[in-house]
């Protein structure tokens, strides 16, 4: 077989992860130039794979600074994954991310917690009391988002569209606003929570893997207004949470509920306590959920696929 078309082949079965960094005007100078970067009007736009070089050289970069400055050398970071229709044909569980978050958050606007069952070290697995109480106008128009807290949002039509399927593994609670139900439902899951196996990678970015906790800060900012970073736990020594966000695909342990079910949470979590923000765990979906969702055309979804492993 000729080398192209075996190039051809590979590319056809294997899944194409693409990074996209921003980089402040001030240091783009600092790489080889030229490269493939847009200039927006504010940053420096680079989507690249792993393979290019100027992956290697942000990293080194970005570590650089940590070292000397602690400040990353990018603004931003986030990663897209395409797959070949055979990857998702044979794919046994898909990872579905919520594209859309929005405050407030329940706790202010009257949903209530109980913080004692929480973890006493990083804050994960408090236990909701009552509804979830939002504010008139807040949600968006989309048939899933969250709030910064983590409190999933569901519209009346998927409500409705994912009884008619009908589909396992999650509770509908209604959304109560100040002066009664809203038409939105909270999105529980109530299938078996799913294990993360030690593939699933998470951290701050590519070339940040996760600390155990971050240090507590205090500054004065302009007007001399003293401002407090409480310290955050970012890996759970008991396992709960661990690392700020996914890095790589999420990998799971197989279980019989997989097969029985078609929406899961992971038993572990991302993110931290802090503020507001509470440690949120992964959604997983199966290829039916998956299905419904673009032959509704419901809104708000982005999908990935997951390792059963």
């Amino acid at each position: 077989m000729a080398l192209a078309t075996r190039l051809y082949l590979l590319k056809i079965f294997v899944m194409e992860e693409i990074h996209e960094f921003r980089i402040f005007k001030k240091d783009y100078p600092l790489l080889a130039q030229p490269n493939n970067a847009k200039f927006n009007g504010f940053v420096y736009v680079f989507k690249i794979s792993r393979n290019d070089p100027v992956f290697q050289q942000i990293g080194l970069l970005h570590m650089e600074m940590m070292k000397k400055y602690n400040e990353p050398f990018f603004g931003f970071w986030a990663v897209r994954r395409n797959y070949t229709k055979k990857e998702l044909a044979d794919a046994k569980l898909f990872r579905f991310k919520i594209k859309t978050a929005f405050e407030p958050a329940g706790e202010e606007c009257g949903t209530e917690y109980d913080e004692k069952v929480a973890c006493e070290i990083c804050g994960a697995n408090r236990k909701q009391i009552g509804p979830l109480k939002l504010k008139k106008g807040s949600i968006p128009k989309k048939d899933i988002a969250r709030t910064i807290a983590g409190e999933v949002v569901v519209s009346e039509n998927f409500a409705t569209v994912f009884k008619q399927h009908p589909l396992k593994g999650a509770l509908f609670a209604p959304v109560i606003f100040v002066k009664g139900t809203s038409g939105y439902y909270q999105l529980i899951a109530s299938s078996p929570e799913l294990e993360l196996t030690k593939h699933t990678i998470a951290g701050g970015n590519p070339f940040d893997l996760p600390k155990e906790s971050t240090e507590a800060l205090e500054f004065v900012v302009s007007g001399g207004y003293k401002v407090r970073i409480e310290k955050m736990v970012l890996k759970c020594p008991k396992g709960h949470t661990i690392g700020p966000r996914l890095i790589s695909e999420a990998y799971v342990f197989d279980s019989p509920a997989i097969n029985d079910n078609d929406f899961f949470v992971s038993r572990q979590k991302t993110g931290a306590k802090q503020g507001l923000l509470r440690p949120e765990p992964i959604y997983f979906c199966s290829p039916t959920f998956r299905k419904m969702v673009e032959d509704e055309k419901l809104s708000g979804f982005d999908f990935e696929i997951t390792h059963v492993e």
